[in-house]
């Protein structure tokens, strides 16, 4: 019996120094993504499916470190994701952020993410200021995604190069995300010597009646192309009434309304008479190039997908893969240096700055990423972008509402 009990206490002994001289033999690091899982769930758990393919490819290692994914679904509300990130600040095992498709959460609390080294992913929120950390703060939020400060200037070519548009309406969503591009819209448009005919904003949650009202005040200006920032559902009813008391306008998209349902509410032969395109990242168009990458991680994701337009929401997918990627490869690197070997603080930083300094190129399914971030400074505002204008890609919804490559 004796003899037992002390067998007993010396493998609790050994499990208890393994703890210590290893944590993360016993508790794994965590992946938090913070994302609408509730209300958007399209985009979320896309972004999720690449995340949980490129770690796949790892066996869900970084650095050696076995790592596990934590949804967390902050339901479009700006203040539950404030709650993750406030989990995050007093977790010892969350190495890091994935964000969802909401700019918001992000806008919002910057600069709370910044002060408390919270590191932080975005594959999908495009607001152009959240990458942008204030004169003497760390930035400790990277991106790879449409970067609003470039996409305006793109949305507003297409308008007039390929749409042949002379006179430019916009509809935004009355959030920090709207109000901001339109600054970069109108500048687009100045640089042409043009001004948007009207600017309408609309609540982030309007109904048939009020879609119709918004769409019979844009009508006064009669306008020939309508860039559009909206959420799926706004969006859907937004289309619907533009076909429908405005026919002949050509509508313009950014890719908000690919968090959802958009194109099952919305029927193909009113998507053709708006001549509908959408801003896209260059997915679509990698894939008709026969891109090597793409076809292994649809393999390994959903193998009896015949094509990325069978993914949902296709874009959370490319960007939580690639991203992910940069990711590992970047964690590869930190886990040379004693940092990673410290505390949940100690490898943020040496992640942060593995991130900043990627000594290898990365193959993506977008692009093979060499040095696809740097150290941030107020003068290099880009250097936390994976991503930039000749990324970005127009796409038409076939009559299967599935996106298509235009060209």
């Amino acid at each position: 019996m004796l003899r037992d009990v002390l067998k007993w206490l010396l493998a609790i002994c050994v499990c208890v120094s393994v703890s210590k001289n290893n944590p993360a033999a016993a508790t794994p690091l965590e992946i938090f993504i913070d994302a609408d899982f509730a209300k958007s769930p399209a985009s979320s758990t896309s972004i999720e499916l690449g995340i949980r393919t490129a770690l796949e490819e790892v066996d869900y290692r970084l650095g050696g470190l076995t790592v596990t994914v934590v949804q967390k679904d902050h339901r479009g509300n700006v203040k539950r994701s404030f709650r993750h990130m406030q989990e995050m600040q007093a977790s010892e095992t969350a190495l890091l952020m994935f964000g969802g498709m909401h700019s918001p959460p992000y806008l919002t609390h910057r600069d709370f993410i910044n002060e408390n080294s919270l590191l932080t992913a975005l594959p999908w929120s495009a607001a152009g200021p959240i990458t942008r950390a204030g004169r003497d703060l760390e930035n400790w939020i990277f991106r790879l995604s449409v970067d609003d400060f470039q996409s305006g200037r793109f949305l507003v070519d297409a308008a007039i190069t390929q749409g042949g548009c002379q006179s430019v309406s916009l509809l935004l969503m009355d959030t920090g995300w709207g109000h901001a591009n339109r600054n970069t819209l109108e500048a687009a448009l100045a640089a042409r010597d043009l001004r948007p005919d009207h600017v309408e904003f609309f609540p982030t949650a309007i109904g048939e009646a009020a879609a119709g009202t918004l769409v019979d005040e844009l009508g006064r200006f009669n306008p020939e192309c309508v860039i559009m920032l909206s959420d799926w559902r706004n969006g859907a009813l937004i289309a619907n009434a533009l076909a429908d008391r405005l026919p002949g306008v050509k509508l313009f998209s950014h890719w908000g309304i690919m968090g959802g349902a958009f194109s099952q509410n919305v029927p193909h032969e009113t998507r053709t008479a708006l001549s509908l395109s959408v801003l896209q990242t260059c997915g679509l168009r990698r894939e008709r190039s026969g891109n090597p990458v793409l076809r292994a991680a649809l393999r390994q994701a959903l193998p009896e997908a015949r094509s990325l337009s069978d993914v949902s929401a296709p874009t959370g997918f490319v960007h939580g893969y690639d991203l992910t990627r940069i990711l590992i490869s970047a964690a590869e690197q930190a886990a040379r240096g004693s940092d990673w070997q410290g505390d949940i603080d100690a490898k943020r930083r040496a992640l942060k700055a593995a991130l900043e300094n990627l000594h290898q190129p990365v193959p993506g399914v977008l692009k093979n990423y060499k040095t696809p971030f740097s150290p941030y400074d107020v003068t290099a505002p880009d250097s936390h972008e994976a991503l930039g204008q000749t990324d970005l890609c127009l796409a038409r919804f076939g009559a299967d509402g599935r996106l298509e490559d235009p060209r």
